[in-house]
C-alpha cells in the first residue's frame, strides 16, 4: 500500500511518496526514485510541456533509461544544462559552438563553473525546469551550487521547478563538519550548510529556496521506500559514478574524510589508485606509527591499517607509497570529517615541516574547501582534537534545527 502526502509549506509544494514498511530487509529492498514516482503516478506534470532539464550522467531510473529519454516520451525536451562535459552524441548547430542532443534534439549548454550565472533567458520557450542528478553527499559537489543558480533563475523567469529526488550515497543522517563560512564562499559552496548535511537532493532544494529566499516555484517529487538511515547498497540501484574519482558508492564517505586533506598538495590520498579517497600516502609517512597514533583515537565507525599502494597516475604516480587506508566498521557511527580532522592533525604532529599548514597557497586552498579557518588553525595551536570537534556543534545544532523542517523521509 502507499500513502501519497501533499505537503504545503508557504510558496513550497513538494510531494512525498512514503511506502509503508515492514520489517527491513535491505538485501531485498528497492527504492522508487524520484522519475520512476513520477512516471508512473504523476505524468501529468509533465506530459505536453516543455522542458528545460538541468541533469547528469548519473540520472538514471531503476529500469537504467536515462531521465532525459524517459522525459522525452510525454515531453518536448528543449534545453538540457550539464555541470560537466555532455555525456553523450551532439549534433552541431548552424551557430558556432552550439550543440544538440542526438537523441532529444534539445540545446545542450554545458556549465563547467557553477558560480558561472547565466542569463534569465536561457530557458528560451520552456515552460517547466526539471532537475535531476545524483548527489554525493558533500556540500562541495557543484551541483548543488549549480541547483540553487537555477533555482534563483527559474522564480525570475517565472518558471516553475520540477526536483526528481534521489538518494545520499553517505546516508540522509549524518550530519558533520564545519558549516560554511559566508566569507568562504567559492564554487565548493555558497551556503552555510555542513560538509556533509545530511539531506537528499530534493530536501536541499526545500532548504534552499525558503531558507534563503530563492523563492522559485518548487516541486519535489519524493521516492518511494527510502530511509534517512539507508546506505546505497540497501536501496537496490545501480551506482553510475558522477566523476572518475567517484567510482563506487562508498567513495563519497571517504572523500568528505581525505578529499580537503588532498588540497595541501604533498599528500597522495589514493587518486590514481582503484580505490580513491580510500588512503593517505608519502613516501616520507611511517604507517606503522601513523596507524597507530589513529587507532588510539578510537574513532567511532572506522579502524586505520598500514599501507602500501602505486598510484598509477597523478601525484607520486608509478612509487609504491606508503600510508594508512581508513577501513569503515560501521556505517552508521562513521563521522567522515573526524576522520578527517584526526588523520591531518596526527601527520601535522608527526611531520610538521612536511604539512605546510601555514603556507599561505595551501592555507587557503583547505579553508575554502572546508569553508571554515578554524580547523586548520587548531591544528596549528595544538588544539585537543574532540574540543575542535565540539566546537563546531553549536553551528550543526542551528543547522539540525532548521533542517527538520524540510526532512520528508524516517529514519
Amino acid at each position: 500500500m502507499i500513502n501519497i502526502k501533499r505537503i504545503i509549506l508557504p510558496e513550497i509544494i513538494f510531494l512525498v511518496m512514503a511506502a509503508v514498511l515492514l520489517a527491513p530487509t535491505p538485501a531485498l529492498t528497492r527504492v522508487k526514485i524520484g522519475i520512476d514516482v513520477l512516471a508512473r503516478e504523476h505524468p501529468e506534470m509533465v506530459r505536453g510541456k516543455k522542458l528545460a532539464v538541468l541533469t547528469a550522467r548519473t540520472a538514471i531510473d531503476g529500469s537504467l533509461s536515462h531521465t532525459l529519454d524517459r522525459l522525452a516520451r510525454a515531453a518536448a525536451v528543449k534545453l538540457i544544462i550539464t555541470g560537466d562535459s555532455f555525456f553523450r552524441e551532439t549534433i552541431p548547430g548552424e551557430v558556432p559552438g552550439e550543440a544538440y542532443d542526438a537523441l532529444t534534439s534539445a540545446r545542450v549548454i554545458e556549465i563547467l563553473d557553477p558560480l558561472k550565472r547565466p542569463q534569465v533567458d536561457i530557458f528560451g520557450d520552456a515552460d517547466l525546469l526539471v532537475i535531476d542528478f545524483q548527489d554525493i553527499g558533500v556540500r562541495y559537489f557543484k551541483y548543488l551550487t549549480l541547483m540553487a543558480q537555477f533555482l534563483d533563475l527559474a522564480r525570475e523567469a517565472s518558471i516553475p521547478v520540477l526536483v526528481l529526488d534521489r538518494p545520499n550515497p553517505v546516508n540522509a543522517s549524518t550530519v558533520a563538519g564545519p558549516v560554511l563560512e559566508v566569507g568562504l564562499r567559492s564554487r565548493f559552496g555558497v551556503y552555510p550548510i555542513p560538509l556533509l548535511h545530511g539531506m537528499t537532493v530534493g530536501e536541499l532544494a526545500l532548504y534552499f529556496n525558503k531558507v534563503y529566499g530563492l523563492g522559485a516555484s518548487l516541486t519535489v517529487i519524493g521516492m518511494e521506500g527510502y530511509r534517512r538511515n539507508m546506505n546505497w547498497h540497501e536501496t537496490g540501484l545501480h551506482w553510475v559514478p558522477p566523476s572518475d574519482h567517484i567510482p563506487e558508492p562508498d567513495t563519497p564517505a571517504f572523500y568528505a574524510a581525505t578529499g580537503f586533506i588532498g588540497e595541501i598538495g604533498v599528500l597522495s590520498t589514493g587518486v590514481g589508485t582503484t580505490r580513491p579517497f580510500r588512503y593517505v600516502l608519502a613516501p616520507w609517512i611511517d604507517s606503522e606509527v601513523l596507524a597507530q597514533r589513529l587507532e588510539r583515537h578510537r574513532l567511532p565507525g572506522v579502524r586505520f591499517i598500514t599501507a602500501a599502494e602505486k598510484p598509477y597516475y597523478g601525484l607520486f604516480s608509478q612509487r609504491k607509497i606508503t600510508g594508512v587506508e581508513l577501513v569503515i566498521t560501521d556505517r552508521a557511527t562513521f563521522d567522515p570529517f573526524l576522520a578527517g580532522m584526526a588523520i591531518l592533525k596526527s601527520l601535522y604532529e608527526l611531520y610538521p615541516d612536511r604539512i605546510p599548514l601555514q603556507n599561505p597557497a595551501a592555507a587557503e586552498a583547505i579553508d575554502t574547501l572546508l569553508g571554515n579557518q578554524k580547523v586548520r588553525q587548531s591544528i596549528i595551536g595544538n588544539r585537543p582534537l574532540m574540543e575542535t570537534w565540539s566546537s563546531l556543534q553549536p553551528d550543526i545544532a542551528t543547522f539540525n534545527q532548521k533542517r527538520r523542517e524540510f526532512m520528508i523521509y524516517p529514519e
